[in-house]
């Protein structure tokens, strides 16, 4: 069940906040480096220190949500 969280959960909530975040607060590195303080205390916490990779990879998800809603909303301006 973890590896199925790991894989399909995560990376998606992680996308999704990403998404959600840029629409709220409009701030690119603000959004990606919430995502990667969450994960990184979560790792600490409730996980163990091999899941640090996906504290990267959740991040670059995170990443990749705020660029496609800020270049959707750059776009549809120009």
């Amino acid at each position: 069940m973890e590896f199925l969280m790991a894989l399909l959960l995560f990376p998606m909530a992680s996308f999704i906040f990403g998404i959600i975040g840029q629409l709220l607060i409009r701030k690119i590195y603000v959004v990606v480096g919430t995502t990667f303080c969450v994960w990184l205390v979560a790792t600490f916490t409730i996980f163990n220190e091999s899941f640090l990779i996906w504290v990267f990879i959740y991040s670059l998800f995170s990443l990749i949500g705020a660029l496609t809603v800020y270049f959707v909303g750059k776009s549809k301006y120009e």
